[in-house]
């Protein structure tokens, strides 16, 4: 990483530009021992800075979203017993209420998915993670949060790890995560499979 490439990522931050010289002054040579990643999360612990603000999924993990949440244009009850449609949008998602007898369109599920991602996971992620992420990375973790919630991940040693700086670590606990009211179910464990595998990739 260059002077220049890190003036640009500060500028990003909107650091002020008489703090980006005295910041630059001097930093040549541990800037060229340094990799990109490990100088940014060193930059942002040091700062408080917020990271992976608007960042969304790209389509190689909506993709994956969508496979694994399957799509249902009549409302269903899930394994839990909650009211379901579309790509998995329910009542508490927000927007939409819905109820038994419900029915969509392709597009209208497709608007509730986007609006789902915007609303309830993609601030999840922005709130919760204190590293940088890839894009896979990103998108394994939006997979997650949607599926899981921001509860169940906010307390979970995956976030510790990430948060730490542990990207293997964390990786390794994906497979943690594939019980619901305590069964194992096979598609979750395809699911964190190929999370994983994403947030690896």
């Amino acid at each position: 990483m260059n002077i220049s490439k890190l003036s640009t990522w500060l500028q990003s931050k909107q650091v002020n530009k008489n703090l980006i010289q005295k910041m630059a002054v001097g930093a040549n040579e541990i800037i060229a021992m340094m990799p990109d990643s490990r100088l940014k999360n060193a930059l942002v612990k040091l700062n408080g800075w917020q990271v992976n603000n608007g960042q969304v999924m790209s389509d190689k993990g909506i993709a994956l979203l969508k496979r694994f949440e399957g799509l249902r244009l009549k409302a269903y009850q899930d394994i839990g017993g909650v009211w379901t449609i579309g790509y998995g949008h329910t009542s508490a998602a927000g927007g939409m209420k819905v109820n038994k007898g419900l029915t969509i369109t392709n597009e209208q599920a497709e608007q509730l998915l986007k609006s789902d991602l915007e609303r309830m996971t993609y601030p999840v992620i922005r709130r919760l993670v204190k590293v940088p992420l890839t894009q896979g990375q990103f998108d394994a973790l939006s997979s997650f949060i949607y599926n899981l919630g921001e509860g169940q991940v906010s307390s979970s040693t995956l976030l510790r790890l990430l948060n730490n700086g542990d990207y293997i670590g964390a990786s390794n606990e994906f497979g943690r995560w594939v019980y619901a009211n305590s069964v194992k179910l096979d598609g979750l464990v395809r699911r964190r499979n190929d999370e994983r595998e994403l947030f690896n990739s």
